[in-house]
């Protein structure tokens, strides 16, 4: 976070990144919001959770269900504004994800490091675990279905709608009108990307006719 951003409260910065550092975030980050049940504590542990999975992709999942227990728990605290945590999340996590859609100009590489993939990823699992849905998240799935041209911009698009659906296919699908309106539709407009030749990528290929399959065998 930028050092002008005003933070939660004194070394919420190192607290939360030590926390995450941990095997189990979870016990440690309850802790800080209930000493801290306020939005901009919400607001840092769900950055700092974006951060963490930057840095570690593999930790994605682990991370992800971290958040779930956090709102699922029974002592998860009421934030200052009355809301809850379902909610709290829900709201910040609508606001951070499509931010994260905006492409890294001088990031093309289908890896770990490309911050615009690995966005794709927290947001199918947002839907997944339903922490937070938004138009722009089935809008982008919708983009990368319907990109043309072969740009890397393009194969970036059309691998990060795999992402998402790969992480939630079966969820996506049905919930997903009218951005989609049938697995067999999706398994259309993806034979469609592969036979132009948008993906070229060895890695991304092979991911795009996992999800191509998937969506026709759903």
């Amino acid at each position: 976070m930028d050092d002008d951003i005003e933070h939660a409260f004194h070394n919420a910065e190192k607290l939360f990144r030590s926390a995450y550092a941990l095997a189990d975030p979870t016990p440690e980050l309850l802790n800080l919001i209930r000493a801290h049940p306020t939005e901009l504590a919400i607001r840092d542990l769900l950055v700092y959770y974006f951060e963490a999975v930057e840095g570690n992709p593999s930790r994605a999942y682990a991370l992800t269900s971290v958040l779930v227990t956090l709102r699922d728990s029974p002592d998860a605290p009421v934030i200052e504004d009355g809301s809850t945590l379902t909610q709290a999340f829900y709201d910040r996590l609508h606001d951070l994800i499509p931010r994260g859609f905006d492409f890294d100009k001088d990031n093309r590489t289908f890896g770990p490091t490309n911050t615009y993939l690995v966005n794709c990823l927290l947001s199918g699992l947002s839907l997944k675990y339903n922490l937070t849905s938004s138009t722009d998240q089935y809008g982008e799935i919708r983009k990368g279905l319907n990109t043309h041209g072969n740009s890397s911009t393009s194969e970036l698009l059309v691998i990060g709608a795999c992402i998402q659906l790969l992480t939630n296919g079966s969820g996506i699908v049905p919930t997903g009108k009218p951005f989609i309106h049938s697995a067999n539709e999706v398994a259309t407009k993806l034979r469609s990307q592969q036979s132009a030749g948008r993906v070229k990528e060895s890695k991304a290929l092979e991911l795009l006719e996992v999800c191509r399959l998937l969506m026709q065998y759903n």
